[in-house]
């Protein structure tokens, strides 16, 4: 895969290669937890609940939007594409985000780089532009102060469990970049998230529209802060 592939060309030959559930199928998030239910030892009991973790509704956007594919196996496997983007100050120094603050006040302990999961019709380029303005902010991660090296692209795969849904057998598909983001604070420093604010192609944020998709009250739990720091990378 280049750096120009899009996550959608990649998600539709992992379709044809493996036996997918998909949420037309499911239908909604409840029966997602049903599915779910039955195929995972663990249960999703514990799902939203425990520290760092993630309700049923998380996973069954991530499924609606696209982001993700799950295998109809038991237990099931999700496959997640990442873009990763190791972003260096003049020292050599690599920006890690070291732990989230969620919107419930629990934290999540993260200890690498800024990743965001890639959505339909992304190339990496794009979805590392959209995470370093998510993540980093309208300010600190505005487009002309970023730089992708595309030429450092390298790809690699990884699986484990899910910490975010635990006892989920997770397959991430890890694209990584360097990158340079000019005038960042040179000692660690933290980030809000708008949870209400989306990247367009523009490199801007704009107000999802009036329009936008509800989930009969049932509630997400995003990131509300991130927290960052610059380590040292070994010669």
């Amino acid at each position: 895969m280049t750096s120009l592939d899009c996550i959608e060309e990649v998600q539709n030959r992992i379709s044809h290669s493996r036996q997918l559930i998909t949420a037309n199928e499911l239908g909604s998030s409840d029966g997602l937890a049903s599915w779910l239910s039955i195929r995972l030892p663990s249960g999703v009991s514990q799902w939203g609940s425990a520290p760092g973790t993630k309700p049923v509704i998380n996973l069954w956007m991530e499924l609606k939007e696209g982001e993700i594919v799950l295998e109809d196996s038991c237990p099931p496997r999700r496959i997640v594409h990442v873009a990763s983007v190791k972003i260096r100050n003049k020292a050599g120094h690599m920006l890690v985000e070291a732990h989230q603050e969620m919107a419930d006040g629990t934290i999540r302990l993260r200890n690498r780089p800024l990743s965001e999961k890639m959505k339909p019709g992304e190339n990496v380029e794009e979805a590392c532009f959209r995470g370093i303005f998510e993540e980093l902010g309208s300010q600190l991660g505005a487009r002309s102060r970023v730089r992708i090296l595309l030429g450092s692209y390298s790809r690699k795969e990884e699986e484990r469990e899910s910490l975010s849904y635990p006892g989920l057998l997770t397959s991430y598909v890890i694209h990584s970049v360097d990158a340079i983001v000019d005038n960042l604070p040179e000692t660690g420093f933290c980030t809000e998230e708008d949870e209400l604010m989306y990247y367009n192609c523009s490199g801007s944020g704009v107000l999802p529209s009036e329009g936008s998709e509800s989930f009969s009250g049932e509630v997400t739990v995003g990131v509300r802060k991130h927290f960052w720091r610059w380590v040292p990378q070994p010669s």
